[in-house]
């Protein structure tokens, strides 16, 4: 499938238009713009430092903490983390604030169904952390978010984003309409979705997508929140640990080469 000859950017006002379902079942994704302003942004950043100094403290129990990125170290052996699972579990003040700006609404409105939010099971809310140089992560390879036969799906990632997208600094690349097609079917033409701090970019659980390297000594920051139309797990079900290993497998960074 070709992609759109312009992506729109829309606005969210805590509905979901038809245009943008039309949109979203066509092409796989959809962007919205500013949906989070700069003290909101600023209340999540707050909580991902505050829950990274407790996950590091030992504070946060071990079933909550990451398993499938390794930290990184800086020159003098301080740890720093690139990804926190359960974040709204953790994080009042951001649950409370995905509440206020109507994102619930967002799973239904273009799943066109009934959604339930992940909170306290298969990784919860995921906050992740791109940086470039001397990195652990910095890039992912091609690849689904979840396989098409998993009971949870279909579902519908909802990227919050913390910093500005680039294509310097890696930004999300996905193959528009991929997810209408079998997997590998197609020949991986990506398309940059690039991004300003506060907008908010969903898209379905089996398009094709990747990111590329920080190509500097800078860093990004995804807060990813899931909306699921199919089955719900008991709290506690885990991230599938084939499925951590199959992400694992997938990111390039510093370890790999990339720089």
């Amino acid at each position: 499938m070709s992609p759109p000859q312009r992506i729109p950017r829309f606005r969210y006002d805590g509905t979901v238009t038809a245009d943008q379902r039309a949109f979203y079942e066509q092409y796989g994704f959809v962007i919205y713009r500013g949906v989070f302003d700069a003290q909101d942004v600023e209340v999540i950043q707050r909580d991902a430092e505050r829950l990274e100094r407790d996950t590091l403290e030992g504070k946060v129990p071990a079933e909550h903490r990451d398993r499938v990125i390794k930290p990184s170290y800086d020159e003098d052996g301080r740890a720093t983390l690139h990804r926190l699972p359960y974040f709204t579990l953790h994080c009042a003040n951001t649950r409370e604030l995905i509440e206020r700006r109507h994102l619930d609404a967002l799973g239904p409105g273009l799943l066109g169904r009934p959604t339930w939010r992940f909170e306290d099971a298969i990784d919860g809310a995921v906050w992740q952390m791109k940086r470039g140089r001397r990195s652990s992560y910095s890039a992912l390879d091609w690849h689904l978010d979840f396989p098409h036969d998993l009971p949870v799906t279909p579902l519908v990632n909802v990227g919050i984003y913390l910093d500005s997208a680039t294509i310097r600094n890696g930004c999300l690349v996905l193959v528009p309409g991929s997810h209408r097609y079998p997997p590998r079917r197609l020949e991986a033409v990506g398309l940059p979705l690039e991004a300003e701090a506060g907008d908010v970019i969903c898209h379905t659980y089996n398009i094709l997508h990747h990111s590329g390297p920080v190509l500097d000594d800078t860093s990004r920051a995804t807060l990813y929140v899931y909306y699921s139309a199919g089955e719900k797990p008991s709290a506690g079900t885990e991230y599938s640990h084939r499925a951590g290993e199959d992400f694992a497998k997938m990111i390039t960074g510093a370890e790999a080469g990339t720089r």
